[in-house]
This record gives structure tokens, C-alpha cells and sequence, in this order.
């Protein structure tokens, strides 16, 4: 996918595409799925809250990390470590740009792996 603007992200965004069905979930904040807006090799961007959460229930902060589940599907996922660089708030909900961390790790290249992929079949897509 090639970008003609400058990405601050410093790796192009991907922008979720309706047809796949990813979400992520914070395993401390409980089972609800949160909606991914973009992705990149490098970090992805999220909605923190669901709709009627106080913030003051959940607080997030700038340089805050923690695990998340990147879900593939509805039984597939990916654990991934975070830390967040951004915080937008959109009406009442806070939408999050984070870091991916331990870019050593399984579930990191898989992850990489797998946004190529998407590069891959977009690419694949377009050019018919």
C-alpha cells in the first residue's frame, strides 16, 4: 500500500477495512470488544471505552503499557504488549494511538507477518 503523505506513525497505517471482523480486548478492563480504527507494523488505534463507561472507572494515560488481545476473529487472537502515545477524546469516548512493545517477541512477527499479508492482498486487489 503506498502512502504519498507523511505518516507520523513512522510505518503506513492501515485503515480497517469492514470486511474483516478485528477487535481487540484489554484483558484488565474485562471481555468487551473494542474497536481497531487503523494498524501498522509499528501501532495501532483503538477506541479505549465502550458506550455509557465513566473514564474515571478506566483512566489512561500517555506512556501507560499493558497487554491487549488483537482478535483476528472471534477465537483467534494474538497477544500483544502496548504502550499508548496518543489520546484523543471523540464525544464521550477516548480513542488511544499505541506502541507496539518486545518487537522480539512470537506474537509480534506474527503479528508484522500478518499486516504484510494485508499489504499483500490489497495490493493483489487493486491491481485486477
Amino acid at each position: 500500500m503506498s502512502m504519498n503523505f507523511k505518516e507520523k506513525r513512522g510505518a503506513p497505517r492501515r485503515k480497517i477495512l469492514d470486511t474483516f471482523s478485528f477487535f481487540m480486548v484489554i484483558p484488565k478492563k474485562g471481555i468487551y470488544k473494542l474497536p481497531l480504527h487503523d494498524l501498522s507494523e509499528i501501532g495501532l488505534g483503538f477506541d479505549f471505552d465502550i458506550e455509557g463507561e465513566s473514564h474515571s472507572d478506566f483512566p489512561l494515560s500517555i506512556g501507560e503499557e499493558f497487554e491487549i488481545n488483537f482478535y483476528l476473529n472471534q477465537t483467534l487472537y494474538l497477544p500483544l504488549s502496548i504502550r499508548v502515545a496518543r489520546i484523543e477524546l471523540r464525544g464521550n469516548i477516548r480513542r488511544a494511538g499505541a506502541e507496539l512493545q518486545d518487537k522480539n517477541s512470537k506474537n509480534y512477527k506474527a503479528f508484522s507477518s500478518f499486516v504484510h499479508t494485508l499489504d499483500l492482498l490489497a495490493d493483489a486487489a487493486l491491481s485486477k
